[in-house]
């Protein structure tokens, strides 16, 4: 027995030794070379695939964990043979976003390939520098001005038309007020892009959603038919319904968004077809709806579990609202300057739930300088990430209160106080790519939750609890445990047969 314990004890010492040799051997040559200059590593306590291992454990805390571990403005994280810059200071996100050396656009075309199923002819054309430029101006020039204006009126007529139905004697019981927030926004703004002809119909949401899902598991690429088998089925039945509406050519229909039509012309000007509009084209319903949806419930549960803030934003929008009869129009340009509890309390909901991880590619050997003067060096062809959930939840930035809902950090805020949140609150990204939809959402959620401020009881709301998204995915999801998902909406006394109606 003891010669059977010694010679165990030896073939395990031998076993260790034999190990921890392989591991030397494999970090010699798969590790990354680290230059002094760059940001200092930070090793995994399991060699090699540690932080893979973390990342998929802890999902978007990981950043977090590895931040208090830490405190580093900026670190070099080493995975297997790679590496990855992760920026925790606001003043080096703000250096990073300036810098012409470092660019988002590499992941316009290397993530959307697999999330939609693109053909390698489709590749080959979004890849050409000259249709991605013309694609990405489209987009900016058709979020703007008149054309922003018509999609927000026709979104936010579809949202007039749901309230409009809730009779004054008969309550509309919601069963799951998530769902029933998600559904009408996602429609709305359907309706807003593809106009009159909208090929959705309320029905194939849930579609969209079932997609939404598994979306970034599509974007990976590894065994999708296994790993996220539901969002290939369902993105299947998107482009079904999509490829139909460009084969009539429905997308030059008068009312139909610039952003769809003009899109469309310059991709069938560089070599799409019908089919191939159908499948690229799922691009601007989802990247509309993938983020608002989830902010426009957290304004919606926060304001409607508080009671003080629900006054303060009742009385801006009575301020607001123009009555003639029974007609109450609301102006959407008017919302972020005069109605600012309510700006504010989105705001906030923003800074607590979206939590998009930003991130850029270094495209040529650059430095970046932060706050206190000390540089970094980056270099060539290593991604770049920077985490909301540790950059909007800093102690240094955001108070001892950070973790709190607390919108009143938003109202009355010094130039001072502006200037250090720069870099920290990054909801849209930031410089030249910073989302160019943001004022499209605003309309859309402020709007709706305005409406239903001041025009209507919710009875029965509860504020969920949340738990962190996955990797690739922004928003911090609601988790219910026991709590009562549902709600009633009554028409509010004095407003009970107001016909809403928006303008621009």
């Amino acid at each position: 027995m003891a010669i059977f314990s010694d010679s165990l004890a030896v073939s395990t010492a031998g076993l260790v030794v034999a190990l921890a040799t392989v591991v030397f051997a494999l970090k010699t040559f798969i590790s990354p070379t680290i230059d002094p200059a760059e940001p200092v590593a930070l090793e995994s306590r399991i060699p090699l695939v540690g932080h893979i291992v973390s990342m998929i454990r802890h999902k978007a805390t990981f950043y977090t964990r590895l931040y208090k571990r830490s405190g580093l403005p900026i670190y070099t994280l080493p995975i297997l043979n790679g590496k990855l810059y992760i920026i925790n200071s606001p003043g080096l996100v703000q250096a990073a976003m300036r810098s012409n050396d470092i660019s988002f656009d590499p992941f316009m075309v290397e993530f959307s390939t697999h999330m939609f199923g693109l053909s390698p002819k489709v590749v080959e054309i979004i890849s050409r520098p000259e249709v991605m430029d013309d694609l990405i101006d489209i987009i900016h020039a058709s979020l703007m001005n008149e054309s922003l204006h018509q999609m927000n009126v026709k979104a936010l007529a579809y949202v007039a038309s749901v309230l409009n139905g809730i009779r004054p004697d008969e309550p509309l019981r919601i069963q799951d007020t998530f769902l029933w927030l998600r559904d009408n926004m996602t429609y709305a703004s359907t309706c807003a892009i593809f106009g009159s002809k909208n090929p959705y119909k309320i029905e194939d949401i849930p579609t969209h959603w079932e997609f939404d899902a598994g979306a970034v598991l599509l974007s990976l690429n590894v065994a999708p038919s296994l790993v996220a088998g539901k969002a290939l089925a369902a993105r299947g039945k998107l482009n079904q319904i999509l490829t139909p509406f460009y084969q009539a050519k429905l997308d030059q229909g008068a009312d139909v968004s610039a952003i769809i039509r003009k899109r469309a012309v310059k991709l069938r000007e560089s070599g799409f077809d019908d089919a191939d509009l159908g499948v690229q084209e799922l691009m601007l319903p989802w990247v509309g709806n993938t983020n608002t949806i989830p902010a426009l419930f957290w304004l919606f549960a926060h304001l409607f579990t508080h009671p003080g803030y629900l006054a303060k934003v009742r009385a801006e929008v009575e301020a607001l609202v123009v009555r003639d009869g029974d007609t109450a129009t609301l102006a959407a340009s008017k919302f972020e300057k005069q109605l600012p509890m309510l700006y504010a309390c989105y705001q906030e909901c923003l800074r607590m739930y979206l939590h998009n991880v930003g991130a850029r590619r270094v495209m040529a050997d650059t430095k970046v300088q932060d706050t206190d003067g000390r540089e970094y060096l980056l270099k060539k062809g290593v991604n770049i990430q920077w985490p909301p959930g540790v950059l909007q939840h800093l102690p240094s930035v955001w108070g001892a209160d950070a973790d709190d809902f607390y919108p009143e950090r938003w109202l009355g805020t010094t130039t001072q106080e502006e200037k250090k949140r720069r870099g920290a609150f990054v909801p849209f990204g930031g410089g030249k790519h910073l989302c160019p939809g943001r004022k499209f959402a605003l309309a859309e959620i402020l709007g709706f939750v305005a409406t239903l401020a001041v025009g209507f009881e919710a009875e029965g709301v509860n504020l969920p609890g949340h738990e962190d998204p996955l990797f690739g995915q922004a928003s911090r999801r609601p988790v219910w445990g026991g709590k009562d998902r549902g709600a009633t909406i009554r028409r509010r006394e004095g407003w009970e047969n107001v016909v809403w109606r928006f303008v621009e």
